[in-house]
């Protein structure tokens, strides 16, 4: 039996997004640039940063640390240091209130997937350049376009589905 921890398969940003990363502030509405219209985000998002790294220098199992929900508080993370090691913490200033959600890594991330990090691996600088240049090219790379027109293709005949038969008039 191995002594080492079981494999983590925790997904980034974009594994819970499940679109491509594009250019944020072109083609958007002053208040779909959350940067420009809440300054003051920064601020919190660098200081919950800080404090997630610490809390992971400082737990026995450092990256490896296993995520941790809100409702799991109890005796078993007295003993990880600085308590629950969330895995993403989503905030919600309209609230001002933060929402801690694990999410698991998604086979076509544009992000994280094997064949983007491998292409990356492989190719290094030309491969940011297509993916700064050629707008699918992530997406492709990745097999996610084909998914997203598969769901698209499948709701569509879901939809053809539940609609009665109307008489033409």
């Amino acid at each position: 039996a191995s002594s080492e921890p079981p494999p983590c398969n925790l997904g980034c940003y974009f594994c819970n997004d499940v679109v491509a990363p594009t250019d944020s502030t072109r083609n958007r509405t002053l208040d779909q640039q959350c940067t420009a219209t809440r300054p003051g985000l920064s601020a919190i998002a660098s200081s919950l940063a800080v404090e997630l790294a610490v809390t992971l220098l400082h737990h026995p199992q450092g990256a490896l640390a296993p995520a941790d929900l809100a409702g799991q508080v109890g005796d078993e993370h007295l003993g990880a240091g600085l308590g629950l090691v969330p895995h993403q913490v989503r905030g919600f200033l309209s609230t001002f209130s933060n929402v801690i959600v694990k999410g698991d890594a998604f086979s076509k991330c544009t992000a994280c997937s094997p064949k983007v990090v491998g292409g990356y691996q492989r190719e290094g600088h030309a491969f940011l350049l297509r993916a700064f240049n050629e707008p699918d090219f992530l997406e492709e790379l990745s097999g996610l376009k084909e998914f997203l027109a598969a769901a698209d293709a499948e709701a569509a005949a879901w939809d053809d589905d539940d609609e009665p038969d109307m008489p033409e008039d």
